[in-house]
């Protein structure tokens, strides 16, 4: 990856950049390498000629770092190629750990155990080294596997169904999956991230702003939500958070049709909020209550009519249409 040469900080063995420890800054490699865990526990690496692979700490040598299935023995950090004697065994290679201390009694069948597990690996002079993907069978990255991975061990209840399948934009659901992982950078996350300033909603100016309150809470939010719900003639009360408002939203009452809308409706209902909050916090600009009703229901139709073949040609149809039984 020519991202991953151009990067002038980076790690022992060029695979990855160094951790981002500054409080500024809002790059998307920064972003990546602050949850490098979630990809580094997924790669194993394959020794060829061992120059970029780490002995102690990669899973080169069985299932796990050789410093996690040997504590007691870890040493001073090498490479897998410094530790390897191309001279030993007549000419066939062999390996020559050193260790900081001679071991103690108890310790010598662990180190036993040691040396039998680098016996089944060698180095190849003329081979480079390479990275493995653990999620595919191809060991091949792909954004699809870690995402799977990701949500397969993590909480058994994500809405990704109504998010990545409703008829909406990318940069939508996008920023839907953003909110619903908390991930959105409202102020409070700006203020977790070391910057001084007042937390305040920048549409009420009541309350401060999180993202489960500006998406669902804020009182001109909530005029869109009850704009919904009184045009498909139903009562609603909102969850606490972004999650669980997606998590319990059904459809089934509304028909067919109907209900492509009905899915896509909140997260329309999202990125009209977030537009207008950045339009007041970047452009200084004026969003009125008339003007956030018609830019969600604009948004709404416009999108409708890319799916729905028969979709109402006019807003006050589509209304209509919206609210019919």
């Amino acid at each position: 990856m020519s991202t991953m040469v151009k990067l002038e900080s980076q790690e022992r063995g060029g695979w990855s950049s160094r951790e981002v420890r500054e409080a500024h800054g809002l790059g998307l490699w920064k972003g990546i390498r602050m949850n490098w865990e979630l990809v580094s526990n997924r790669l194993v690496f394959i020794v060829g000629n061992g120059r970029r692979v780490r002995f102690w700490r990669d899973k080169w040598c069985g299932d796990s770092p050789l410093c996690s299935s040997f504590p007691s023995l870890f040493a001073k950090e090498e490479s897998v190629a410094n530790v390897w004697d191309s001279l030993a065994e007549g000419g066939w290679g062999g390996w020559n750990p050193c260790f900081v201390r001679a071991f103690n009694d108890w310790e010598v069948e662990e180190a036993s155990s040691f040396m039998e597990r680098l016996h089944r690996s060698r180095v190849i002079e003329d081979v480079e080294d390479r990275v493995s993907w653990t999620e595919t069978k191809s060991g091949k990255f792909s954004v699809k596997s870690l995402y799977l991975a990701i949500e397969a061990g993590g909480s058994a209840r994500f809405p990704s169904s109504l998010i990545w399948n409703a008829n909406v934009q990318p940069k939508i659901s996008f920023f839907a999956w953003e909110a619903t992982w908390g991930k959105a950078l409202t102020l409070d996350k700006v203020q977790k991230r070391g910057w001084a300033l007042a937390n305040r909603c920048f549409l009420c100016l009541e309350n401060e702003e999180t993202i489960d309150h500006l998406l669902l809470h804020c009182s001109r939010t909530k005029v869109l939500w009850d704009l919904l719900f009184t045009i498909f003639g139903v009562s609603w009360v909102l969850p606490c958070s972004v999650k669980e408002t997606l998590l319990s939203w059904h459809g089934s009452f509304v028909g067919k049709k109907r209900k492509k809308v009905w899915r896509a409706a909140p997260l329309h209902i999202f990125w009209t909020v977030w537009k207008a909050r950045n339009c007041l916090a970047f452009k200084d600009d004026m969003v009125s209550i008339q003007r956030l009703k018609y830019s969600f229901i604009f948004s709404l139709w416009a999108e409708t009519k890319l799916f729905i073949v028969d979709c109402p040609l006019t807003i006050a149809n589509f209304i209509d249409w919206m609210g019919a039984n």
